[in-house]
């Protein structure tokens, strides 16, 4: 790695320090989490050399990003290349997330892997990269145009949430449920509430309304708390299409003391989703595994520096690689977040 890429991994491992969210109460941990730089001495699976990877997440403020960040850092740890997790405020701060691609490029990053929190808006900045010889790897949200990158590795959307709502429908005959989901326009949620929507209807019950809380937790407290004024007792159940909301909303049904009659069902299989649940809080979770995400973005982004075709990458259809999703219920919850724990720990979590 040039001198140049190592200032700047050490500019990055200083500057960034998150807080992780322990749980539904949503305070902040003691423990920070640790610098988004890894660098490690491997197999040399680095062909030619150390690689920089510069992994950019929607933002770094809550348990699902910090669970990507784990699995890009482990795996670059075990190929033996640096890898540099950044992340903007927010996912709502789509200029902080184009900057940061403009600096990676800037500073020699040799690829890249973008969970977009806009792909609409950063489509032309993400096919600059691309087009100066970047290998580019899409996670978590598809970037609409499919020359800008190279491989998409995520959930199919539509098929996970169309899975929890069958769910939820199988779950409460004639469920009758508000759909809480993430900021409007936004491809990724988007396809949540649609599934969802679809899966739900399929299984005999009703969405009574759809309205967004950008994956902020206590925005989500407010929108849930209105649904239940605005439904009354006709509500039976509550879908959110993230944990962050899904510990918002079950706040909100504990404090008008429906907790009994409401059941809430989250979107994610991140650290809060999954305590919720371990707590009897959340009913169910739809895992995206995104500790699988993280890793199969960096795993891709190295298969490309070495040389491989797309169509040799492993698991790729076309231009996608799924990571897959799994149903969590509160009685699989704990096994589920024992795993999880072992693969944060690895990464200094």
């Amino acid at each position: 790695m040039t001198s140049a890429k190592r200032l700047f991994a050490m500019a990055v491992a200083g500057a960034l320090v998150v807080g992780s969210m322990a749980g539904c109460g949503g305070s902040s941990s003691d423990a920070a989490a640790p610098a988004g730089s890894a660098a490690a001495s491997g197999s040399g699976a680095a062909a030619g050399g150390e690689y920089t990877v510069t992994v950019i997440t929607k933002a770094l403020d809550s348990d699902y990003w910090h669970t990507v960040q784990a699995g890009a850092i482990n795996k670059g740890k075990e190929l033996g290349i640096t890898v540099n997790v950044l992340g903007p405020n927010n996912e709502q701060d789509t200029q902080g997330e184009m900057n940061q691609i403009l600096d990676a490029v800037a500073n020699g990053t040799d690829a890249l892997v973008i969970a977009p929190n806009d792909p609409n808006s950063l489509a032309s900045t993400i096919a600059d990269a691309h087009s100066q010889g970047i290998p580019t790897v899409i996670i978590d949200s598809q970037c609409p145009d499919e020359t800008a990158f190279d491989v998409f590795a995520g959930t199919d959307n539509y098929s996970a949430g169309k899975a929890l709502g069958e769910f939820v429908g199988k779950d409460q005959e004639g469920a009758k449920a508000v759909i809480i989901r993430g900021q409007a326009g936004s491809n990724t949620h988007d396809d949540r509430t649609n599934g969802i929507t679809e899966g739900l209807e399929a299984a005999g019950g009703t969405v009574l309304s759809a309205q967004p809380a950008d994956s902020d937790q206590a925005k989500a407290v407010t929108v849930t708390e209105n649904m239940i004024q605005s439904y009354g007792d006709e509500l039976t159940a509550v879908i959110t299409t993230s944990d962050d909301m899904g510990c918002g909303a079950y706040q909100a049904v504990a404090t008008s003391g429906k907790q009994d009659k409401i059941r809430v069902y989250a979107f994610d299989g991140s650290n809060n989703g999954l305590e919720s649940m371990i707590n009897g809080e959340i009913y169910a979770d739809c895992a995206q595994k995104p500790y699988a995400m993280g890793e199969k973005g960096v795993e891709i982004a190295v298969d490309l520096l070495n040389g491989v075709a797309v169509e040799d990458i492993e698991g790729i259809d076309g231009t996608t690689v799924d990571t897959g999703y799994e149903i969590i219920t509160r009685d699989t919850a704990q096994e589920y977040y024992d795993n999880l724990q072992k693969d944060l720990a690895k990464a200094g979590f």
